[in-house]
């Protein structure tokens, strides 16, 4: 009797000793299990976002699009995420923003190399998935979701 107890105490250990790696990892948000990057197919569009979240913290979402050098890009975001997350700050500013429908639209300047930036702060009050889609043109879209937990 005794054994089965000792041994069913050392399961308990490997268990509790797993959650708490598999935590440090990123199970429950921000590491590398989070980290996530996402590519349209024609390498135009890159999303770099959080895969695991939990409710009520900020997350970060980098968009980076492939323009044309001095011309401005045009971005669009849309998705749940707009619904069920406040933006809290949006860097470099857009030259333009304006809501479209269920979307937002940016946009935005580029760099000499064609590249334009943009850096957005979320700030999630929700508990489940959320949906969110950044399009640079009809072949430049990706798709993207994040799980948030209690």
């Amino acid at each position: 009797m005794q054994q089965r107890v000792w041994r069913f105490e050392r399961v308990g250990w490997y268990v509790l000793v797993a959650i708490v790696l598999l935590a440090l990892a990123g199970l429950f948000g921000n590491g590398p299990l989070s980290d996530a990057e996402v590519v349209s197919p024609n390498g135009r569009v890159r999303v770099e976002y959080q895969r695991l979240s939990r409710s009520g913290t900020t997350d970060s979402l980098f968009i980076t699009v492939q323009g044309i050098p001095g011309q401005p890009v045009e971005v669009q975001l849309e998705g749940s995420l707009l619904r069920d997350a406040s933006i809290e700050t949006l860097q470099p500013e857009p030259q333009q923003s304006m809501s479209h429908g269920q979307a937002m639209l940016f946009q935005l300047g580029t760099k000499q190399d064609g590249v334009a930036t943009l850096y957005l702060t979320l700030r999630n009050e929700h508990v489940g998935t959320l949906e969110g889609s950044v399009r640079a043109g009809p072949e430049s879209a990706v798709h993207f979701s994040t799980f948030l937990y209690p």
